[in-house]
């Protein structure tokens, strides 16, 4: 059973940092077509652009991720035996909310705000986005 959980986790790792895929956006006002290009990571995503002959490479991570814990006491009562117990409570939760920068090989910067379709944050699901260019102009980006 260990074995099988050992393999099936190894697959899962593989699955996942081998999805990528592309990302179309348009420059606001212009009309003017960008791809995207992204690589899923199991913490990060990797993601490249070209805009007007400049290559773009960087990062997308995971921003208001949070996670809980707590513990919690009881006790329980059956007969005449009385047993007292503690459990440790944890939790995580996902908004989908991604940030990415990504630098130009010509000095410029795009900064991006993402939305994931998946809260959890697999790419592959589709989303919606946003990045501005260092010299101002806004690209909308759906997937």
């Amino acid at each position: 059973m260990r074995m099988k959980s050992i393999l099936l986790g190894a697959i899962l790792v593989a699955t996942l940092s081998a999805c990528g895929g592309n990302m179309q956006g348009v420059v606001r006002g212009t009309g003017q077509p960008v791809t995207f290009a992204y690589e899923q990571g199991m913490s990060s995503d990797s993601l490249t652009a070209e805009i007007d002959g400049e290559a773009f490479a960087g990062k997308a991570v995971m921003r208001g991720a949070s996670t809980t814990v707590g513990t919690a006491f009881g006790t329980a009562t059956a007969g005449t035996t009385t047993a007292f117990g503690t459990s440790t409570l944890s939790g995580s939760s996902y908004t989908g909310d991604f940030v990415a920068t990504l630098i130009g090989n010509r000095g410029s910067t795009l900064s991006c705000q993402l939305q994931y379709a998946d809260s959890s944050g697999f790419t592959t699901a589709g989303g919606v986005g946003v990045c501005q260019h260092s010299d101002g102009r806004v690209i909308d980006i759906v997937w």
